[in-house]
């Protein structure tokens, strides 16, 4: 396989039949009709088969959930949880440039309210947390991620912000949601994947509606999602019936992220755009990336 995904950057049309094909040499995997039955859930179908790893393995801790591998290359460090699923990747050069599209999208949320709180749900390597604390070393930043081991790796190995204004959680992301005392945020970013699938309680009505009850007046949730909600489904539905105005960013990987606010604003979508385009090219990543804010799209007419 020519490419390297990311834990959350969908397997595209052209790689189903090698997937298939090794399935069929490696039976034990996965079989045909489950396959079939992943393919239709859209969970848990990204990075199923194991191929070597880019890099030289240079950390593995094992905790209850599995491995956490940091590996190495010329140009990159990486995370992952088993196999080749990749959790995040940071640039030795410059560590607080995000590398995934999906993070990238991300970060432009950051455009769409003058706030600072943030809550990270899902450290991995602290791709996003780098380039937040980059971009306002001011800005108060609680970060959630359930695995100690990922905390501790990412502390030793990808360069971790060290600051008063951080703050770190080792808890189940639904469970610090329902703390009967949550600071309001101005930003939620929800980013809750395991070694191979989406955490499904991300794509609930309850884990919308825990997110909006410790949003700000002006907040935005950000979610990393498989595919566009489709009309219909009940996390459409979810997101209509939570939330004033929904927009989304296709990524080329096939993501979806979306973004989510308690209440309408007054901007329009080319002004959220334009917004969106400007940070790109504060981060120099504009151009590399074909222009992301192109892809802003309200997800209501």
């Amino acid at each position: 396989m020519a490419k390297f995904f990311s834990r959350k950057e969908q397997i595209s049309g052209r790689n189903i039949f090698l997937l298939f094909t090794i399935a069929r040499k490696i039976p034990f995997l996965l079989s045909f009709q489950e396959m079939s039955l992943h393919m239709t859930n859209k969970d848990v179908f990204s990075n199923k088969f194991y191929i070597p790893p880019q890099g030289d393995i240079v950390c593995q801790v094992t905790d209850e959930y599995g491995d956490i591998v940091v590996a190495d290359t010329e140009d990159y460090r990486i995370l992952r949880f088993e196999g080749i699923n990749e959790q995040s990747k940071m640039l030795k050069k410059d560590v607080n440039l995000p590398v995934h599209q999906y993070s990238k999208a991300m970060l432009m949320a950051t455009t769409f309210t003058s706030g600072r709180p943030a809550l990270l749900l899902g450290l991995g390597g602290g791709a996003l947390l780098r380039a937040l604390h980059s971009l306002n070393d001011q800005r108060v930043v609680d970060v959630v991620e359930l695995r100690s081991g990922v905390l501790s790796v990412a502390r030793e190995w990808f360069t971790l912000p060290e600051s008063d204004k951080i703050s770190y959680y080792i808890e189940d992301a639904e469970h610090y949601l329902r703390r009967e005392s949550i600071p309001q945020y101005d930003l939620i970013f929800s980013d809750l994947y395991s070694a191979f699938s989406m955490e499904p309680r991300q794509g609930t009505e309850v884990f919308l509606r825990l997110c909006l009850s410790t949003l700000s007046d002006e907040g935005w949730l950000v979610l990393n999602y498989y595919e566009v909600p489709r009309t219909g489904s009940a996390f459409h539905s979810a997101l209509q019936a939570v939330f004033g105005e929904v927009l989304y960013c296709r990524v080329p990987s096939g993501n979806v992220v979306i973004y989510a606010a308690r209440k309408p604003h007054q901007h329009t979508i080319n002004e959220r755009r334009e917004q969106a385009k400007l940070l790109l090219s504060r981060l120099g990543i504009g151009g590399e990336t074909g222009d992301l804010s192109k892809n802003i799209t309200p997800l209501f007419p």
